[in-house]
Parts: C-alpha cells; sequence; structure tokens
C-alpha cells in the first residue's frame, strides 16, 4: 500500500499487534494481556503516526501537495 518501504513495515508492525490483541481480548477474553497488547498497539500506531507526518513534511514526492 505504501511505496516507502519503511512505512509499509511500520504499518504491517501495527497490524500484527492489531490482531494480536483481538486475540487476547475476543478469543482468548484475557484481560491483562490485551491491555500489555492494546497498549502496544496504540504506540506502535502513534509511532507509524509521526512516521507519515515526517514522510509527508520531507519527501518531495509530497511538497506541493494539497492535503486535506
Amino acid at each position: 500500500m505504501y511505496k516507502e518501504p519503511h512505512l509499509q513495515k511500520k504499518s504491517d508492525e501495527c497490524k500484527e499487534l492489531y490482531y494480536e490483541w483481538w486475540y487476547w481480548k475476543y478469543e482468548m477474553n484475557d484481560m491483562q494481556k490485551s491491555k500489555i497488547a492494546r497498549q502496544q498497539w496504540c504506540q506502535c500506531c502513534d509511532d507509524f503516526g509521526e512516521m507519515i507526518s515526517e514522510e509527508v513534511k520531507t519527501n518531495p514526492r509530497y511538497i506541493g501537495h494539497k492535503l486535506p
């Protein structure tokens, strides 16, 4: 989905953490492990958002594009 390999890698990492959280929360009903998994997933998403923001600011591909 992403042309930049580092963004795709981070996106995939966040996806895996989401599935891990889902597993603990809804399949195993382990609230303690799901809480930890949720924190890891949220941190990954926050980091990913910062990476995207930085990419948009510094990558010449996006300079001059109007973003919504």
